[in-house]
């Protein structure tokens, strides 16, 4: 069963947010007080409403202290608002809280007044960035607990055409391949990209061009491993 989940604050990361679970079926409240937005999302989520989340008997009346998950996505302009409506969903009882932080002051109060989670968008989006500087070939990294890391990235030139058998992946490189993103064959150039997911491959599947790689390992190896060439 999909996990409903509340998302308050229709900015661009709150619609992001709300329009990327909707996208995976999970049941999604959008709210915020511009009507306009509500509207816009109105028709790509489950419920959309239009309300002051500031006002406790607003949310019991939305019903949101049922939800297991609400994420309070509310904007820099109104830090005020985002606070308070952090220490309401606490007080009516949602489990787990997700606040958007615009600073670390910021970031510091919406723990201490109730959230489980605080992000950072603006934050997280420059150490990607930065990241990919560093390593053209890392699209995508996510670092777990003790220094290691699960990522995503472009097959390195010199893969092409081996197998992870052949290359000793693993044991040469301190990494496991956990899944290939693969652009289909033989497209022609005005036809829309298609690709396969595979999960588990083979290690005699040899690599192609296009391949994506999701692998996991200790950050450092999985940062090497990008730097290939």
């Amino acid at each position: 069963m999909s996990i409903e989940c509340a998302v308050i604050g229709l900015g661009r990361f709150g619609m992001e947010v709300a329009l990327g679970l909707a996208r995976r079926h999970v049941p999604v409240l959008a709210v915020d007080q511009n009507r306009e937005l509500v509207e816009d999302i109105s028709e790509y989520v489950d419920n959309a409403l239009c309300f002051d989340t500031t006002n406790e008997s607003a949310l019991r009346d939305a019903r949101i202290h049922e939800m297991p998950l609400a994420v309070v996505a509310i904007g820099d302009n109104h830090v005020e608002d985002s606070i308070l409506t952090t220490a309401l969903l606490r007080q009516i009882g949602v489990p787990r809280i997700i606040a958007r932080a615009s600073t670390d002051l910021h970031a510091k109060i919406l723990r201490i007044v109730g959230a489980n989670e605080v992000v950072n968008p603006e934050k997280e989006m420059g150490g990607r960035i930065a990241q990919r500087v560093i390593a053209p070939g890392l699209t995508e990294l996510i670092p777990l607990s003790e220094g290691f890391a699960i990522a995503e990235l472009r097959v390195p030139p010199s893969f092409i055409g081996r197998s992870m058998s052949d290359l000793r992946v693993r044991s040469r490189y301190g990494v496991n391949v956990v899944a290939l993103r693969r652009r289909a064959r033989d497209l022609a150039p005005d036809e829309p990209a298609s690709t396969t997911f595979l999960l588990n491959p083979s290690p005699e599947e040899p690599f192609e061009p296009n391949d994506i790689l999701i692998v996991a390992g200790k950050e450092q190896d999985v940062k090497n491993l990008a730097a290939l060439k």
